[in-house]
């Protein structure tokens, strides 16, 4: 558990994870998941069995957490705009919001 939350993973869910026998990260895990944590954009590229899966969900499991329970605290995030008694984001996805790198719609 302590190698998951020196980087800064909650202890419920580092307990979670060494419950599930990671008891060590994997290096790409070490290398993303302060990244995520921290807000940061991380592109990862490793073989199959690497940890990528967990170097994505560790994290992403911590904000969805972080952000509903603030919101049940009536905390107010940056990117929400209540309106109504309901809360939306900003930024919507878009079909269309993409650089011409990935192709065109079919």
């Amino acid at each position: 558990m302590a190698a998951f939350s020196e980087m800064g993973v909650m202890p419920e869910i580092a307990q979670a994870v060494e419950q599930m026998d990671w008891l060590l990260p994997t290096d790409i895990q070490a290398e993303s998941i302060p990244l995520i944590l921290g807000g940061g954009d991380v592109l990862m590229a490793a073989e199959t069995g690497s940890g990528k899966t967990g170097a994505f969900s560790i994290p992403i499991s911590q904000i969805v957490y972080e952000t509903l329970k603030d919101h049940q605290e009536g905390k107010k995030g940056k990117a929400t705009v209540k309106t109504g008694g309901a809360v939306f984001n900003k930024w919507q996805m878009n079909p269309y919001d993409r650089g011409s790198a990935f192709g065109k719609l079919v």
